[in-house]
């Protein structure tokens, strides 16, 4: 999390416990209702290279990674390693790891569930399969895709958080590990098998995330049969669909949902008319392995957050990967965006739009004579039960000395005046907090529960030029990294937790 600051002002004034339902699903205990956070990575190895690192300093394995893992209500990842002591039996690449070590240092980072359906799950035979479902287990952590049988291996887990029910499948498309029958192994793909698994998965739960382990390895883009078997699944019912395998990270695509009149690639785009949407990762790439290429020592992490109507919004980071699994920041949301938990997250479907705080119109008696109010709102900022007024406003530039910080910065507009931001008690018109000269002039303010939305503009350009969010901190803001481009500021309970957020409609949002 980012240090709270005020940017482009002076100021002047200044894991949870679980339980088992009565219908096999795991219970994620939790207070009030909300949408829930699930992050997504792709491989975990921890042999080989990592193997070393893992045995000589294993808390620098993940701690750079754990804060992201942690935040998150649900964390999985792909485990390309067998977690057993039998001796390495199949082929040239051993990625075996060391089973108490690997699945204490998986549990320590956070995981809740890792995928085991892949072409190196059976590296030292089928009978790894139990080995590896043993020591995830024995630390606290869920297999998905593999079993003591086929059943099991095509059985979803089951998560019911926050009241969203969830379930998790994982096919080797591979084909290289050991299929599941009347003996361990993994579930293997087959188109018929899967559709029936996913479409049944879908009949039960309010979401469904389906992993996918194959693709042509180290390709710049996903290859043919990949992308046909990742719309296979959306068509099918996956909200989600977690690629892996190919060692390098794509680009996350958000196509109508499986309801939807068009299919996967259809002309109504990420928002079909039923508001169903389905997230696309080809392939997520490497979140912890020994391949230190330009391509493959990056990864990448998907997050997104659920509710029990599917996918709500979603976003997409850089992961670090060589030997060591470090997080290295989220990626600059598209289109129509929401602060979620203080970070900026890409909208992928239509959410209600809240106007809980009253315009104020006219003249705002407490400006300073020849001042010029911009906009303002009376909303209920500090959470109180009372309205504060925030308003936009210009007043005359006067220099001091903290300018002389901007040096060739111009802060007068063309009528001499300077850009403001003010918190006012609305019955006396008393400044509560305010910033004394903003280098970015605000033009639009929405007031949302505890925060604002915001849209720029220049100080001589009535052009929206970008949009932010400001969350009231108990005296001050703490902002949200600036978004560039045309922005309507306004406010959604977005996560489902009865306060709104600020919400930037960027996406075909005009200027001006």
């Amino acid at each position: 999390m980012r240090a709270a600051m005020v940017a482009g002002a002076l100021c002047v004034a200044c894991s949870q416990p679980l339980s088992s339902s009565s219908d096999g699903s795991i219970e994620l205990l939790s207070g009030a209702p909300r949408a829930v956070r699930i992050v997504l990575f792709g491989d975990v190895m921890l042999g080989r290279r990592v193997g070393d690192v893992v045995a000589n300093s294993p808390d620098t394995v993940f701690d750079r990674l754990r804060p992201v893992v942690v935040a998150a209500d649900l964390a999985l990842a792909n485990l390309e390693s067998p977690l057993t002591d039998r001796p390495h039996v199949a082929g040239p690449n051993a990625l075996e790891a060391d089973p108490v070590a690997g699945a204490s240092l998986l549990a320590g980072a956070g995981f809740d569930a890792m995928a085991i359906a892949n072409n190196h799950a059976g590296d030292v035979g089928s009978a790894t399969i139990g080995d590896t479902v043993r020591a995830l287990e024995a630390a606290g952590i869920e297999a998905i895709g593999g079993g003591a049988d086929v059943t099991e291996a095509l059985a979803p887990l089951v998560r019911t958080v926050h009241g969203v029910r969830i379930a998790l499948l994982a096919f080797d498309l591979t084909l290289g590990g050991p299929p599941a029958g009347d003996r361990p192994g993994v579930a293997s793909w087959d188109t018929a098998t899967a559709e029936r698994a996913v479409r049944s998965a879908r009949a039960g739960a309010d979401v469904v995330i389906v992993g996918v382990h194959g693709g042509v390895e180290f390709l710049p883009r996903p290859d043919p049969v990949l992308r046909s078997v990742v719309d296979r699944l959306t068509s099918w019912g996956a909200d989600v669909v977690w690629g892996h395998g190919t060692h390098v990270a794509y680009e996350v695509a958000v196509v109508d949902g499986p309801d939807g009149p068009d299919g996967p690639d259809g002309p109504d785009g990420p928002d079909g008319p039923d508001g169903r949407v389905s997230v696309q990762a080809h392939g997520l790439g490497n979140a912890l392995f020994d391949q230190g290429s330009a391509r493959t020592a990056h990864g990448a992490v998907l997050e997104v957050l659920v509710d029990t109507t599917g996918v709500v919004a979603h976003r997409t980071g850089v992961v670090d990967s060589y030997l060591r699994s470090s997080f290295a920041g989220w990626d600059q949301p598209s289109g129509d965006t929401a602060l979620v938990g203080g970070e900026w997250w890409t909208l992928d479907r239509s959410v209600a739009l809240t106007g809980n705080a009253e315009v104020v119109r006219g003249a705002v008696p407490m400006l300073v004579a020849r001042g010029v109010l911009v906009d303002a709102v009376l909303t209920d900022l500090t959470g109180d039960g009372v309205d504060e007024m925030v308003a936009a406003y210009r007043t005359p530039f006067r220099d001091k000395v903290l300018h002389a910080a901007f040096g060739g910065v111009d802060f007068r507009d063309a009528s001499g005046r300077a850009a403001h931001l003010g918190v006012f008690d609305a019955t006396s018109g008393r400044l509560l907090w305010g910033a004394g000269t903003l280098t970015r002039p605000i033009a639009r303010i929405a007031g949302c529960d505890r925060a604002i939305a915001v849209a720029f503009t220049e100080l001589d350009d009535d052009t929206i030029t970008g949009g932010g969010a400001w969350t009231w901190r108990g005296f001050g803001f703490a902002t949200a990294a600036e978004l560039d481009g045309a922005a309507i500021p306004t406010c959604a309970d977005v996560d489902g937790d009865g306060s709104t957020e600020p919400v930037l409609l960027r996406h075909g949002a005009a200027p001006g």
